[in-house]
């Protein structure tokens, strides 16, 4: 009966401690990253939309394989952002980060990384929105946008593995 009441004290205790100066900056760094990512999914979907109102129908000039090169260059961007998120975002190369320069660099870290991931996605929407102008198909937009949403997606900061990281890297400094 003690017992639990202890346990019952202290996690009262816990959930009333106001937030260390670490989370609060992780909160910030956070939020500023998904503001940026937003603005450059909308910045896409905007893209796509010009290119479906926009571009009519038609044959333009552009060589079957200048349309294979960039599909090609759309599609090594796409898979090269997840090479790199992994690459970015692995245990060992932030632990380094944070032994090197401390806790808010890492949090500067996290959010340059999320957002150059970002851009590589809007990249993406920018070819598909290139090759839609040189062939006249509007459809290649959609495709183009499509693969930009899914790099997006993939790419999408995720709260609780940051959380995850400044905890573990919390302990690292211990």
């Amino acid at each position: 009966m003690i017992k639990n009441a202890r346990c019952l004290f202290l996690s009262k205790m816990n959930e009333a401690s106001p937030p260390t100066a670490n989370a609060q900056l992780l909160e910030k760094r956070y939020r500023t990253s998904v503001i940026a990512v937003s603005v450059q999914i909308l910045i896409m979907l905007a893209l796509t939309v010009v290119a479906w109102f926009v571009i009519t129908y038609s044959n333009n000039d552009i060589s079957e394989q200048a349309g294979v090169a960039l599909w090609g260059t759309i599609l090594l961007i796409a898979a090269g952002s997840f090479l790199l998120r992994r690459m970015l975002f692995s245990w060992e190369r932030l632990k380094n980060v944070a032994l090197l320069k401390g806790i808010p660099a890492l949090l500067d870290n996290l959010q340059a990384n999320t957002i150059l991931l970002g851009a590589l996605g809007e990249v993406v929407a920018i070819m598909g929105f290139l090759v839609a102008v040189l062939s006249g198909n509007k459809f290649e937009m959609l495709r183009a946008g499509a693969i930009s949403l899914i790099v997006f997606l993939m790419n999408f900061p995720r709260k609780s593995i940051w959380q995850k990281i400044l905890a573990g890297a919390e302990n690292v400094l211990k």
